[in-house]
């Protein structure tokens, strides 16, 4: 038994004006709306709570830095810098706020910060043995930890 094209576009049409009309007045919001209100109030406490402390302790690789160490002049040293802020952005380029730009989803962005700060790898030690105040301090590890649970309870809504 076949059908006549007529048939089946009259059907679809029936159909697609059919679910229309049952969902009409009903709102859902559109996935990347609801994505941009979550980045929004992720990024709202990251920039009170946490940039601070970013800017101060992670952005010389992480980030825009005005300033380059004095012994970047030195023979070797500013090909080694370079590579390794290179290679940091390339992971988590905090440059813009939250969401950052990285190789990861935004959630996987906010597991990496806290694993990093659990296991401190970061700053690595040898840019702490030449910047003894770089590493977190125990307030600092507290607000940022503080911050990434939020994004993640926000992120999993």
């Amino acid at each position: 038994m076949t059908f006549p094209k007529r048939q089946i576009l009259s059907f679809i049409f029936g159909m697609l004006t059919l679910m229309a009309w049952a969902h009409k007045g009903k709102h859902h919001p559109n996935p990347s709306t609801l994505q941009k209100e979550n980045f929004i109030q992720i990024n709202e406490m990251y920039l009170a709570e946490v940039k601070p402390i970013f800017e101060k302790k992670c952005f010389d690789c992480h980030g825009l830095s005005s300033s380059a160490p004095w012994y970047r002049n030195v023979p070797g040293a500013k090909q080694l810098i370079d590579d390794d802020i290179k290679e940091s952005k390339q992971h988590l380029d905090m440059s813009s706020d939250y969401p950052f730009k990285s190789h990861a989803t935004p959630i996987e962005d906010l597991d990496a910060i806290r694993a990093s700060i659990d296991r401190n790898e970061m700053p690595p030690i040898r840019y702490r043995l030449l910047h003894s105040d770089s590493a977190l301090t125990a307030e600092e590890k507290e607000k940022v930890s503080k911050w990434v649970q939020f994004g993640k309870e926000i992120l999993k809504e």
